[in-house]
């Protein structure tokens, strides 16, 4: 049994970073509660103040194993309540203007299995199972409709949180306070409340929207794969789709577009931009299909990252974690999983903390390093590509128009060579470090593929 480090910890937010976090804490505190904003059913249903939950979601490779050490049997669990399993390069396909492709420029023209499994899924059923699970934890309460409103300090740190009552403001005790309530946190005021610096903070114009719906997959349907994405390269195209086979026979369709050029809300509208889309693959599949759910729209104009990790003087006893401390574009389906991998430093660093009997004090100069590593590598994938758009708004990372030359040296190597396809996907999939695409043997192929298509141009 794990060594506790303190008695009662509160999480502010009962979405998946929280849920995660509290699986966590639970191992090293007597009782863990969560408090979540919403109201919430006991069943798959979105929480109202996540917006983009009506949007598909992709659970990449790195959070589904984080998921899957945290819940013993998750994928199989997940299985049973109606996820489609697919297979990485070969249940997976990408339609352009080229045709049809296994990665995602298309440059990958035959199916290949590479040896990983996928599940696509609702954002509800996801978030369900992961809530049902980590609230059969003995120590672990949700407490729903319930605001945290600030922060109770402690002799300049953190002693609990202030709830919201009818009658006024209720204070809850804690020895540490994790805020996961995402994007909207409201951790920087607090901490300046606190007499603390607020971060600084990256941001990123993406100025991205996406409308999405959901149709009855037909039964005669031609459709070979469950998991299909349509775009084009940047930047000459700035729209994009993707179909997900969800539970039920559901096709969870989203539009995308970019700078202005957003997908419409109204039926007629929608279906013309999926024919507009540089395939007419998805336009062909819901032109005649049966559809089951509204339209909804969501905006996000900005990517940020708050670096938590650059303060001094952090108060001791509070800590966040997930969208509250970076919030990605969510066209590359990273934010669950850099989430998951958060989770997982936080569990790394209170298991070393247990076996060296070092309790809690220092512990935000640990985890949020780590936090920012697990944060840098889909940042800096997601940055690459929003930056391909001159549009696109932000400092540009330095050495973009190499990186981009080395890329493509990359890919034409991964269209000759399985191998090298699974590690670049391994990568996009957060499972292995960027700085695996620079290690040898690797490395000395991409730079001979270099001097070749330099000598041909």
């Amino acid at each position: 049994m794990a060594r506790k480090l303190g008695h009662h910890a509160v999480i502010i937010g009962g979405s998946l970073a929280g849920l995660m976090s509290a699986t966590v804490l639970a191992d090293h505190f007597d009782c863990v509660t969560i408090f979540e904003r919403d109201e919430l059913e006991d069943r798959p249903v979105l929480h109202k103040s996540i917006p983009q939950g009506n949007h598909i979601h992709a659970l990449l490779l790195a959070g589904q194993n984080v998921m899957s050490s945290l819940y013993p049997a998750f994928t199989d669990e997940l299985k049973r309540l109606g996820a489609v399993s697919f297979r990485t390069g070969i249940d997976l396909a990408f339609y352009g203007p080229g045709g049809k492709g296994y990665n995602a420029t298309r440059s990958v023209t035959e199916p290949r299995d590479l040896g990983f499994e996928g599940h696509i899924m609702s954002r509800g059923l996801l978030e369900y199972l992961v809530r049902r699970r980590t609230l059969a934890l003995a120590n672990v309460s949700l407490e729903t409709d319930a605001t945290i409103e600030g922060l109770i300090s402690d002799n300049g740190g953190v002693g609990g949180v202030r709830r919201k009552r009818t009658t006024g403001f209720e204070p809850i005790e804690a020895d540490l306070v994790l805020d996961a309530s995402g994007r909207s946190s409201h951790a920087a005021r607090w901490l300046v409340e606190m007499g603390v610096a607020a971060p600084e903070e990256t941001t990123i114009g993406v100025d991205f929207a996406y409308t999405s719906t959901k149709y009855r997959k037909p039964d005669h349907t031609d459709a070979g794969e469950p998991l299909l994405l349509v775009g084009g390269p940047p930047p000459q195209y700035t729209r994009a789709a993707g179909l997900f086979e969800i539970e039920n026979s559901i096709w969870h369709v989203s539009l995308a577009g970019r700078f202005g050029d957003y997908p419409p809300t109204d039926e007629a509208g929608f279906v013309a931009f999926a024919k507009s889309l540089p395939s007419p693959r998805l336009y062909d599949l819901i032109k005649d299909a049966e559809r089951i759910a509204d339209i909804t729209h969501h905006r996000f104009p900005t990517s940020i990252w708050r670096h938590y990790e650059r303060l001094q003087g952090f108060p001791a006893g509070f800590l966040i974690l997930g969208d509250a401390i970076c919030s990605f574009n969510p066209v590359y389906g990273q934010g669950m999983s850099s989430a998951a991998l958060q989770a997982q430093a936080l569990r790394d660093v209170l298991r070393e903390r247990a076996a060296g009997s070092r309790g809690l004090d220092g512990l935000s100069a640990e985890f949020f390093p780590r936090a920012a590593q697990a944060v840098s590598a889909p940042w800096t994938l997601a940055a690459n590509f929003d930056f391909a758009y001159p549009q696109t708004r932000g400092e540009r990372p330095q050495g973009i128009a190499e990186g981009a030359t080395y890329f493509a040296a990359l890919d034409s190597l991964q269209a000759e060579d399985v191998d090298v396809q699974r590690l670049v996907t391994e990568v996009f999939q957060l499972t292995k470090p960027l700085s695996a695409l620079r290690e040898e043997p690797l490395l000395s192929r991409i730079l001979a593929r270099l001097q070749q298509m330099q000598r041909s141009a």
